[in-house]
């Protein structure tokens, strides 16, 4: 049986490891230009255009322009309101 100092530090490597493979795939400097379709179409400044899962456009029509973005691969995160939406680049 593993003491329980053992235990968190097995669950910190996971953790670490788990963050330090997410980063590798996000890349920050990402602001809104534009929401349309009801949270559906997200504009970023760099011009590319997000199509937003169904299920997260609730979250994403709240996003106004100038809101700061964390793009990590099929993942928008708004890191002003530490939201997230999935979504798939289109352009």
């Amino acid at each position: 049986m593993l003491s329980l100092d053992k235990y968190w530090r097995i669950i910190v490597i996971i953790t670490l490891g788990a963050t330090s493979v997410e980063a590798l795939a996000c890349e920050s400097g990402y602001w809104v230009r534009s929401v349309t379709d009801d949270g559906g179409i997200i504009v970023l400044n760099d011009g590319t255009i997000w199509e937003v899962s169904s299920l997260d456009r609730i979250d994403s029509s709240l996003w106004l322009p100038m809101t700061e973005i964390v793009v990590c691969d099929d993942k928008l995160i708004n890191t002003d309101d530490n939201e997230t939406v999935e979504a798939t680049r289109i352009k």
